[in-house]
C-alpha cells in the first residue's frame, strides 16, 4: 500500500474513532496517556469525508495539546507539503489551519513559523490569507513591507483581492496594489439566473415551462425565478415530471422551485417516492422527511436501506434522522446510534444526536458528556444544551467555554450551563 492508499481504521478502535473525529475519542485522550503517534497520524493526514462542510481543526488543537505534541513536526509538515506539487491529501492545507488555530490558543511557535513562512514559503499567499481570516489584525498587518517585496514574483491568480489583508492594504503600497490590479476580481458565489424573467406574469413563465423546445438556460431562468421571487406555484407540479426527465441544469431549479411548495408537494411525492429511479426521489424523500405522516414511514425506511446499501456515499442520513425523530420512528434508533459512531462524514453527526434525544433521550443523555469532545461545533453545541452535570462533563464545559479556537455560540452555551 502507498502513502496514498489508505482506509479508516475499524470505528471501534480508539485510531478510528480518532479518525473520524468522535468524542469518545477527544474525551479519552484528554483523560488518559496515549501514544502520540495516534495524534500524529491524524495531524499528518486529513481524514475528514467532505473536507467543505466536516470540521476538525479545533478537534485537533485539543488532541495536540493534551499529548503534548511538538509544534515542530506540524512546521516540518508544513515546509515539505508546501513544496510539493503532487497529491498530498490536504497535508499543507490541514498543516495552516492548524497551525493557525493553535497560535490563537496561544502557542508562540506556530505563530512565528506562520510568519515565517508568508516571508519565505513558495505557497505564502494562501499562509497570509488564511491567518489574516483569523487572526488578529495586528499579528499580520507588519508583514505589509515582506508581501511588498514579493508582490513581484506572486502568481495574481491566488489572491483574492476582495478578502482581508488585501483590502486593509491598498492603497498602502504600490507594489502591492500592482498585484492587486493583477489579481483576478473577488468571487461572486453564484449568478442568478431568474433576473431576466423579473415582473413576467405567471400564466408567461409558466408558457415558457411548457415548452418542449425551450432553451435549458431559459427554463433554468424560469424556474429559479418561482424559487427565488415567487409565491409558491402549484401549477409547477403539472410540468414537474417532464422537466426532470431532462439532462441538463433545468432540473436543479426545478428541485428549488419545488422545495418551496413543502407540503403541496405531498401527492406528487409519495409516487415519486416509490421509484428509486426517479429523477425527483430524493426531493421526495425531503418532503416526507420534512412533511409526511405515519403511512410514509415506509418509504422513508426504504430510502435509509438505499443509502445504506450506498457503501461509497454517507450524505444524506441527516435529513432522514430529522425525519424520524419528527415522526417518532423508534426501530431507527439502533442505525442512527450507528451511524452516530461509525459514519467518517461528521457534519451530519449532529442531526443523529438531535434524533436520538428525541427517540432515546435517556440512554443518549448519558453519552453526551463524551461529545462534548465531538470535532463538530453542532455536536459540541447539541452536547453543552443537554448534558448531565456530572463533574467531567463540568469540567469539559469549563474547557468549551475559555478556549480562544471554539465557537462563540459554543462557548456561550457552556457558560449558561456553568452558571444556571
Amino acid at each position: 500500500m502507498t502513502e496514498d492508499e489508505w482506509h479508516y481504521a475499524p470505528a471501534k478502535t480508539l485510531r478510528g474513532a480518532l479518525q473520524r473525529g468522535q468524542g469518545t475519542a477527544g474525551a479519552w485522550v484528554a483523560a488518559h496517556r496515549v501514544a502520540p503517534e495516534l495524534v500524529l497520524d491524524c495531524v499528518r493526514r486529513d481524514y475528514r469525508w467532505d473536507r467543505q462542510v466536516d470540521e476538525r481543526t479545533t478537534y485537533l488543537v485539543r488532541l495536540v495539546l493534551d499529548v503534548e505534541l511538538p509544534v515542530a513536526g506540524i512546521v516540518e509538515q508544513l515546509w515539505r507539503t508546501g513544496r510539493s506539487t503532487g497529491y498530498q491529501g490536504n497535508r499543507f492545507g490541514q498543516s495552516v489551519d492548524l497551525l493557525a488555530a493553535l497560535a490563537r490558543v496561544p502557542v508562540s511557535a506556530a505563530k512565528d513559523a506562520l510568519r515565517r513562512y508568508v516571508s519565505e514559503g513558495d505557497r505564502w499567499i494562501e499562509v497570509l490569507e488564511a491567518v489574516a481570516a483569523t487572526w488578529p489584525g495586528d499579528w499580520w498587518d507588519d508583514l505589509a513591507p515582506v508581501v511588498a517585496g514579493r508582490a513581484a514574483k506572486a502568481a495574481p491568480e491566488e489572491v483574492f483581492a476582495g478578502q482581508e489583508p488585501w483590502s486593509t492594504w491598498a492603497g498602502r503600497d504600490r507594489r502591492i496594489d500592482g498585484l492587486l490590479e493583477r489579481a483576478r476580481p473577488p468571487a461572486v458565489s453564484w449568478r442568478c439566473p431568474g433576473l431576466p424573467h423579473r415582473g413576467t406574469p405567471v400564466a408567461g413563465l409558466l408558457g415558457l415551462l411548457a415548452d418542449p423546445d425551450a432553451d435549458p438556460e431559459v427554463l433554468s431562468a424560469v424556474l429559479h425565478e418561482f424559487a427565488r421571487h415567487r409565491d409558491p406555484e402549484p401549477r409547477l407540479l403539472d410540468v414537474a415530471d417532464r422537466l426532470a426527465a431532462r439532462p441538463d441544469a433545468a432540473r436543479i431549479g426545478l428541485v428549488h422551485a419545488l422545495a418551496k411548495l413543502g407540503p403541496q408537494t405531498l401527492g406528487h411525492a409519495r409516487q415519486w417516492a416509490r421509484s428509486p429511479a426517479h429523477p425527483l426521489w430524493w426531493r421526495a424523500v425531503g418532503t416526507l422527511t420534512e412533511h409526511g405522516d405515519a403511512t410514509d414511514v415506509p418509504a422513508l425506511l426504504a430510502a435509509l436501506d438505499r443509502l445504506d446499501d450506498d457503501s461509497d456515499d454517507w450524505c444524506g442520513y441527516d435529513d432522514l434522522a430529522r425525519g424520524f425523530a419528527r415522526l417518532g420512528v423508534t426501530e431507527t434508533v439502533p442505525r442512527l446510534r450507528s451511524l452516530w459512531h461509525r459514519s467518517p462524514h461528521s457534519y451530519e453527526r449532529a442531526a443523529y444526536v438531535e434524533a436520538l434525544l428525541a427517540l432515546d433521550p435517556d440512554a443518549t443523555e448519558q453519552a453526551l458528556p463524551d461529545a462534548l469532545a465531538d470535532c463538530e461545533g453542532g455536536v459540541r453545541l447539541v452536547a453543552a444544551r443537554h448534558a448531565p452535570l456530572t463533574g467531567e462533563a463540568r469540567r469539559w464545559l469549563a474547557r468549551l467555554r475559555d478556549c480562544p479556537v471554539e465557537h462563540a455560540d459554543v462557548r456561550a452555551e457552556a457558560a449558561r450551563r456553568l452558571t444556571a
